[in-house]
């Protein structure tokens, strides 16, 4: 008899055991989740215990990453210590699924909005997933569709569920509509418009609209035909779900290798203006003329230059008084008479004030009066890759004018120098540029004595600011000096959770995570840039860019590729930028060839570009207005000025083009420390948001120990000339 008990309760603990469920559970605790009726969600988990009154179940609580994994044995359906940690969950950034359904668990449970920000919910369908939400904002398609495809449930808890009841009460999306199927298409270059849908069983056919989407009757089991050009088709047999989205890849083309041989060729050297340096590893066009071929009879500079090089036009005026060198035309000749077609002077390595040819324009005589006779030489860069030291200035061409003055000084000491540059002497009293916004909120967490009490702070300050995604920015960077990236992160991610379709903010945030070396975080949000402006030349620009520091080499010299080629790129005009990636796309083969598959590629980018220093200024509003003064290491100035009233035409082009960058660069002869100030003005919109600035600085460009340094700086008080960084060339 003994043993027949022994036996009953050995069969009743089995019994027991493999009755057990083993459950994971994922709690969504981003942001857009702190407003979940959680007396509904736990009422929801009361009644599976009831069901499940014996469970294994491991929790793992989640943002931007995962915050909390704890294992809890639910026995006899009591649960209260997991509803405890559940109750005390504090709600901060954006959400992210890769890290989830990695457990070898019977079933999911997953309290989630479905909002899709940094990843996509495409999990295993192997096991269950149950998906609750008690939101209003809901992405109930996706999750109808997700629990579907896995035999789970999707449960929306409505306004009117009763929590009062034992039998839970769910309101389940109901099944495809009358019948059909609709959804969204997508390319790399964003939603496609014109695509053609044809259901191949029935022969009936439509086209996407210009947001990608499309809508089509169809029958479970019916194939449907998704055709693009250039595109690779896509057939896709309909299942249950009502909701399809497609995403379509490019057809490339496989061309024959090329192999290229030459004589080797004499090294030839040029004078620059500056230098003297090797032309194959200048890698432009450069035509110099010494003194000895500037004529005794040329009485004036204009004189001397002209008919010296090719393609440098001066214009034929009778009223020769009027006739100034920095009225030449080089590069713009012929363009439209909407832009300036002068070209830009530089004396001794200072720009100088430049002539304008549109209609009423002004006319310089910056160098009108200078004396042949003390000219050492002049140099004629003509080409984009020439011009980028001088940015916009030269795009139709630069004169370098060396002095003879200028080159007697390379030979004496420091002390006897004799300043360069004709332009005024900066004597202004630029202020340090402070890291953190003198803001209500930074004051109140710059009194925190931990980081304990900061968070907290943090929280409180968030109550009346959250709305604001300028907020989260300005927070992160404060976190950023506590040194914990992990929490950091999670509070600038909150930025997906408010402006996921704010490109300005968003294009802000790639910023501070490009400053932060978050290279793979800055190509997602990047990516979501371009997918919400496909138009903007720089969108794709900055996320070619943003593949290259990400070590995503390939895939940045594709892009590179299609933009050279204006393949798959709308109908995005990169002409106002083209000299940037012209320039990024010679880097990046330069630095990284050996890991590149370049066939296909243009032999144009295959030589480098060397320069001792490149630095970009970038800002992530077209409105903003801004002086920048480059300060030179003789203390003369240069102004390159953002404004309407300055620069009307290029920030036309700037809203046309969708760009904001501008770049500069030094070279051996630069030698010394740089200034570069700026003053703010405000935005021409009414956003009164502050700017932000990126500033990315390039030692070494183009050769093997370059380096890259980047800065991002906040504009918001107006009228204060600001020192944003310095640079100096040894």
């Amino acid at each position: 008899m003994k043993k027949l008990i022994i036996l009953l309760l050995i069969c009743l603990a089995s019994q027991t055991i493999f009755a057990q469920k083993n459950v994971a559970v994922y709690w969504d605790a981003s942001y857009s989740m702190k407003d979940r009726n959680l007396d509904r969600e736990l009422k929801f988990l009361d009644n599976y215990f009831k069901k499940h009154t014996e469970a294994n179940v491991i929790l793992y609580v989640f943002s931007n990453e995962i915050l909390l994994k704890e294992i809890y044995k639910v026995r006899g359906s009591q649960w209260t210590d997991l509803k405890t940690e559940l109750q005390q969950t504090v709600y901060d950034g954006a959400s992210s699924y890769a890290q989830l359904f990695k457990d070898d668990a019977d079933e999911f449970l997953l309290f989630t909005d479905g909002v899709q920000n940094l990843d996509q919910l495409n999990p295993p369908t192997t096991k269950p997933i149950h998906i609750v939400s008690s939101l209003d904002q809901t992405n109930t398609k996706q999750l109808k569709l997700v629990s579907d495809l896995s035999s789970g449930r999707f449960v929306y808890l409505s306004n009117d569920f009763g929590i009062q009841g034992e039998e839970k009460k769910e309101e389940l999306v109901t099944n495809r509509d009358d019948g059909f199927i609709a959804g969204t298409i997508s390319g790399f270059e964003g939603k496609l418009a014109n695509v053609s849908i044809v259901n191949q069983s029935s022969n009936n056919g439509t086209a996407s609209d210009p947001q990608g989407k499309y809508k089509i009757k169809a029958d479970e089991g019916d194939v449907l035909i998704f055709s693009y050009l250039g595109k690779k088709t896509v057939s896709v047999r309909v299942s249950k779900a009502d909701i399809i989205n497609i995403s379509m890849a490019d057809i490339k083309e496989n061309l024959d290798e090329v192999v290229l041989t030459a004589e080797a060729e004499k090294e030839e050297f040029v004078n620059t203006g500056n230098t003297t340096t090797s032309e194959r590893s200048i890698g432009y066009a450069v035509e110099s003329i010494s003194a000895d071929e500037i004529s005794a009879l040329d009485t004036d500079v204009q004189q001397a230059v002209k008919g010296q090089f090719s393609n440098l036009f001066l214009p034929n005026d009778t009223a020769i008084d009027d006739i100034d060198l920095s009225q030449f035309l080089g590069r713009g000749r012929n363009m439209t008479i909407l832009l300036n077609q002068n070209g830009l002077v530089v004396v001794d390595g200072v720009p100088q004030e430049q002539s304008n040819s549109e209609f009423g324009g002004f006319r310089s005589r910056a160098v009108s009066t200078m004396n042949p006779d003390l000219i050492e030489s002049i140099t004629y860069l003509k080409g984009l890759a020439a011009t980028n030291k001088y940015g916009t200035l030269g795009r139709n061409g630069v004169l370098l004018i060396t002095t003879k003055n200028a080159k007697i000084s390379e030979g004496v000491s420091d002390a006897e120098a004799i300043p360069l540059g004709t332009t005024a002497t900066y004597s202004g009293n630029a202020e340090i540029m402070s890291k953190l916004p003198n803001v209500q909120y930074i004051q109140e967490l710059t009194k925190s004595q931990t980081i304990e009490d900061a968070f907290d702070t943090y929280l409180s300050l968030r109550k009346d600011h959250g709305d604001s995604p300028i907020f989260y920015l300005d927070a992160y960077e404060y976190f950023k000096g506590w040194n914990n990236p992990i929490l950091s992160e999670r509070i600038l991610s909150n930025i997906y959770e408010i402006s996921f379709n704010d490109p300005k903010v968003l294009k802000a945030m790639a910023y501070k995570q490009q400053e932060s070396s978050n290279f793979e975080d800055a190509v997602l949000t990047l990516e979501r840039v371009l997918e919400l402006q496909p138009k903007m030349s720089q969108s794709y620009r900055d996320l070619a860019l943003a593949y290259h520091y990400a070590g995503q080499y390939q895939k940045a010299l594709d892009l590179f590729n299609r933009m050279e080629k204006k393949s798959n790129v709308g109908n995005a005009d990169f002409s106002g930028i083209y000299k940037t990636i012209f320039n990024e796309t010679k880097n990046l083969i330069a630095q990284h060839g050996s890991e590149l598959n370049t066939v296909g590629t243009d032999q144009k980018f295959m030589r480098p570009i060397k320069y001792k220093s490149r630095i970009v200024f970038e800002w992530n509003d077209l409105d903003a207005e801004f002086d920048l003064n480059i300060i030179n290491p003789q203390n003369r100035f240069f102004t390159w000025s953002h404004t309407q009233s300055e620069n009307s035409q290029r920030i036309l082009q700037q809203h046309q083009q969708g760009y904001g960058l501008e770049e500069f660069y030094l070279t051996e002869a630069d030698l010394g420390e740089w200034k570069f100030n700026m003053k703010y003005y405000g935005k021409t919109s009414n956003d009164k948001n502050p700017t932000f600035i990126k500033i990315t600085t390039y030692n070494n460009f183009g050769s093997s120990n370059e380096t890259r340094s980047i800065k991002v700086i906040r504009l918001d008080e107006k009228d204060i000339e600001q020192t944003v960084t310095k640079l100096v060339l040894n």
